[in-house]
C-alpha cells in the first residue's frame, strides 16, 4: 500500500507549489565587494519559475488528502478479505485495467509530437499509460468502497500548518480513524524537498550569473573601460570546426532533426556561444579570487515538519 501511495505522490510531483516548499533564506543572497544581491534582484523569469514550483505543493496538498483516504479504505478492505494489500491491488486494479498496447503508445507519441525515435521511448510511454490507468482504477475502486464506509471529510480547505499545534487538525475521518495535517504534510515531505532543491538551483544559477556580471562591471570601471571591451581583451577568439559541429549534430539528432547542412549555421552559433560562455565564466572565476564575495544562499537539507511550521512564503 505504501508503495502505491508513494508512486501516486511521485506522479503528482510531475504535474505543473505551500508556505513549506520554500526553505527560508535570508533576504540577502550574496554580497560582492559590498554590493548586495537580494531575492528582489532576481529576474522576473527566475521568480516566476520559483512561483510555479511552489504552486505544485499547493496543488498536491488537497490531492494527498484524497490519496490518504483511499489508502485507508484499501487497507481496510484488504484486511476484511484476508488479503495482503498487494494481492488486493492485483485483483482489483492490475487485473481489471486494459493493458496499453504499442498502438496506444504510438498514438500518444504522435499526439504529443515527441521528437525522439519511437523505439527509444515506446516502453516509457507504455509504462506511463499503465500507471495512469492503474491510478484511475484505484480511484474508481476506492470510490466504490466509500459507499459502505464511514468517511467524513472536513469542509475546511487543506492549508499548510501555521504552528506545531496545527499539525493535529483533522481533515478527514475514515471508519473512525483520523487523517490529520501531520499525515498530509508527512506525505508531502518528498515533494517539498524536491521543490526546495529546484528553487535553490534556480536561485543559485542566477546568483552566480549576477556575481559574474558585477565583477566584470567593477573590473571594467576600475580599468576605465566597459564589460564588453574587457571580455574582448581577456577572452580568446574561439573557432568551431566542422568536425565538432558534425559530431554535435550526430549526438543530438533527436532534438536537431534534419540534414547536417541545414542545421550547420545554427549548430556553429550554439557551440560558439557555449564556448564563449565557458571562457567568460573562467575569467569571472579569476576575478573572484581577488574579490570579497560572500554567498548566503544555502542548499536545503531534508525538511522536517517542525521546521516547516510557521515559515512564511516569500
Amino acid at each position: 500500500m505504501l508503495i502505491l501511495l508513494l508512486s501516486l505522490i511521485s506522479l503528482l510531483s510531475q504535474i505543473p507549489n505551500c508556505g513549506c516548499e520554500d526553505k527560508p533564506q535570508i533576504n540577502v543572497l550574496a554580497v560582492v565587494n559590498g554590493i548586495k544581491i537580494t531575492k528582489k534582484d532576481l529576474s522576473i523569469n527566475t521568480r516566476t519559475q520559483v512561483g510555479l514550483a511552489q504552486e505544485e505543493v499547493i496543488a498536491a496538498r488537497s490531492q494527498i488528502l484524497n490519496l490518504l483516504i483511499n489508502d485507508k479504505l484499501l487497507a481496510a478492505e484488504a484486511k476484511r478479505r484476508g488479503l495482503t494489500a498487494a494481492k488486493l491491488l492485483e485483483q482489483e486494479v492490475t487485473a481489471k485495467i486494459v493493458q496499453p498496447t504499442e498502438d496506444d503508445a504510438r498514438a500518444i507519441y504522435y499526439q504529443k509530437q515527441i521528437t525522439q525515435d519511437f523505439k527509444r521511448v515506446k516502453n516509457e510511454i507504455i509504462t506511463q499509460l499503465k500507471s495512469e490507468r492503474e491510478a484511475l482504477r484505484v480511484g474508481q475502486f476506492a470510490n466504490a468502497l466509500r459507499v459502505g464506509a464511514q468517511v467524513d471529510v472536513s469542509d475546511q480547505p487543506v492549508t499548510p500548518p501555521g504552528s506545531e499545534a496545527d499539525l493535529e487538525r483533522v481533515f478527514a475521518t475514515v471508519n473512525g480513524v483520523n487523517i490529520t495535517s501531520r499525515d498530509i504534510e508527512q506525505s508531502l515531505l518528498p515533494l517539498i524537498f524536491n521543490v526546495q532543491k529546484r528553487v535553490y538551483a534556480l536561485r543559485k544559477q542566477e546568483v552566480d550569473l549576477q556575481i559574474n556580471d558585477l565583477l566584470l562591471e567593477q573590473e571594467a570601471k576600475r580599468l576605465g573601460t566597459n564589460s564588453r571591451a574587457l571580455i574582448y581583451q581577456n577572452v580568446r577568439t574561439t573557432v568551431i570546426t566542422d568536425k565538432e559541429a558534425r559530431e554535435f549534430h550526430q549526438q543530438n539528432k533527436a532534438t536537431l532533426p534534419g540534414d547536417y547542412e541545414d542545421r550547420k549555421d545554427q549548430i556553429m552559433q550554439l557551440l560558439l556561444a557555449r564556448e564563449m560562455q565557458k571562457q567568460v565564466q573562467a575569467y569571472a572565476e579569476q576575478l573572484r579570487k581577488g574579490a570579497a564575495v560572500q554567498i548566503y544562499l544555502t542548499a536545503p537539507g531534508p525538511p522536517d515538519l517542525r521546521q516547516l511550521c510557521c515559515n512564511p512564503v516569500d
